[in-house]
């Protein structure tokens, strides 16, 4: 018996020095650390729920700078936007964390996750795919889509004389876009859109598991999971669906240079008669005289097709959820779109969405409460000084957008959906750009931001002039989850009531 309590007690002493050795930051708040295993207890067990709750719990804990420890893997989570600048301008923390590549092993390297070099000439060959005379070009795909999700809502309320779950519908939508617009390809009805957005989901939910779960976090000890052949079947079915549409493209763009030949025709492609995709930019790509390879294609595919949708079906969701909830500022977004564009559906333009003042104002304030992409996080490429911290090569940074978004020492009266706090608030010398990010800052901010603006005005315009839009409880607040995009955990249901002619 006394050789067993002397052999547990050598164990706990070697362990006790373990963790004196390798533990750090020790001068940083955080919740309770168990010795070896650190905050892993915290979230044993929990749902993406309990999970994005528990985060917002810390915070308010702990206050705008907190540690989290995995075994010694250590991220410090700031909301703050001086933390914010500093991370986002920093070459040491130009890199993802590493938490990104998990979800490499379904969207690759694309523009999202790359680093270096690679990250450098991608953006630099996709920035153009986004010019504004090309963004111009994509306006009638967003008018003509946005008034056919006008029609099918109206069928679909008088079908059942109830509201809409909102979320699964306006993911169709936005898919539809991003497939006719950047990647120059149609998706034929809603079966085979609604079949890739359902893959899309049930990957984010296995992705945001690995992420917090120690074990499976491993991946070693994932493949053992059953969840691991399920994954791989899913990535499997989003690589042909993305895949299909490359080769669709390649087709389309084989057909019309035949047509052009044969008729003699020499258009400006960048800007002229016929629409640029992004899918062509990539597909006639050269970096250093070398064309991108299919892969390199097909992560970038990947990458616009998953971010492109998920979080633009977000942002609208919440932002019909906000105009719902405040009648007032509903009215007040129907009067503009009638005194600027009039009440019926018309062919909208850049510049007739641009006059929609106090609608940008709305769509801002509903992306400072709801930000499609909650958190981002970043990992230290070498030790370097963060707000007076040394931060060691290897340790993950995060930014706590939506803490920082509710936080009263920048927005007053947080809580509050108030479109109107966006008036001049850049203009005052004491506001910090870094404050609002709801598309990230710096130099990986969101490539796609202003074509998902234009895409958010458009269908917020089509459908204030066809429906009033209610909640079916005037006091119904969604419950959050952040399987890496801000999604409703229990749908989001709404009315849309026809407007009288």
């Amino acid at each position: 018996m006394l050789y067993w309590l002397a052999v547990l007690g050598v164990i706990a002493a070697v362990l006790a020095v373990v963790d004196w050795k390798f533990k750090a930051y020790q001068d940083l708040p955080g919740p309770r650390r168990w010795p070896l295993i650190g905050n892993v207890v915290s979230f044993l067990g929990a749902g993406p729920v309990e999970i994005f709750d528990q985060l917002i719990a810390f915070a308010a804990t702990y206050g705008k700078v907190y540690k989290l420890d995995f075994f010694y893997d250590y991220t410090i989570v700031y909301s703050s936007p001086e933390a914010a600048e500093a991370i986002l301008t920093s070459p040491a923390f130009a890199a993802k964390s590493q938490d990104y590549d998990k979800v490499s092993e379904w969207i690759g390297n694309g523009l999202l996750i790359s680093r270096g070099q690679k990250w450098f000439t991608h953006r630099k060959v996709i920035t153009p795919g986004f010019h504004f005379k090309i963004l111009e070009n994509f306006v009638p795909v967003f008018n003509r889509q946005a008034e056919a999700f006008c029609a099918k809502l109206e069928r679909l309320s008088e079908r059942s004389g109830k509201a809409v779950n909102i979320f699964p519908e306006l993911k169709l939508l936005t898919l539809g876009i991003i497939c006719e617009t950047a990647m120059g390809v149609g998706v034929d009805g809603d079966t085979q859109q609604s079949y890739y957005t359902q893959i899309v989901e049930e990957l984010s939910s296995i992705l945001y598991w690995r992420m917090f779960n120690v074990f499976v976090n491993i991946d070693a000890l994932f493949r053992l999971t059953r969840t691991s052949k399920r994954f791989d079947e899913l990535v499997k079915k989003s690589w042909n669906f993305t895949l299909d549409m490359i080769d669709k493209r390649r087709k389309i763009n084989q057909l019309e240079e035949q047509n052009r030949g044969s008729d003699g025709r020499n258009e400006d492609e960048s800007f002229g008669k016929r629409k640029r995709a992004l899918l062509d930019t990539l597909l006639e790509a050269r970096i250093e005289g070398k064309s991108l390879t299919d892969e390199e294609i097909r992560e970038e595919v990947d990458t616009f097709t998953f971010a492109g949708h998920d979080t633009t079906a977000s942002a609208m969701t919440f932002i019909l959820y906000n105009v719902a909830k405040h009648p007032i500022v509903q009215e007040r977004i129907y009067q503009e779109i009638v005194s600027e564009i009039g009440e019926d559906f018309c062919e909208l333009s850049l510049s007739s969405l641009n006059n929609l003042h106090y609608m940008e104002l709305a769509i801002k304030e509903s992306l400072r409460l709801f930000p499609p992409v909650p958190v981002i996080a970043r990992i230290a490429t070498e030790d370097t000084e963060l707000l007076s911290e040394t931060i060691t090569r290897g340790t993950s940074v995060a930014i706590d957008i939506f803490t920082m978004h509710h936080s009263v020492d920048y927005f007053p009266d947080a809580e509050r959906f108030d479109p109107d706090r966006f008036e001049g608030a850049r203009s005052t010398q004491s506001f910090n750009p870094y404050t609002y990010i709801p598309f990230s800052a710096g130099s990986r901010n969101c490539i796609g931001q202003k074509f998902a603006q234009y895409e958010l005005k458009t269908t917020l315009v089509k459908l204030l002039q066809r429906f009033e839009i209610r909640l079916t409880d005037p006091n119904y607040v969604p419950t959050l989850k952040a399987e890496i995009v801000l999604k409703p955990a229990e749908g989001l249901p709404l009315k849309f009531i026809r407007r009288s002619v």
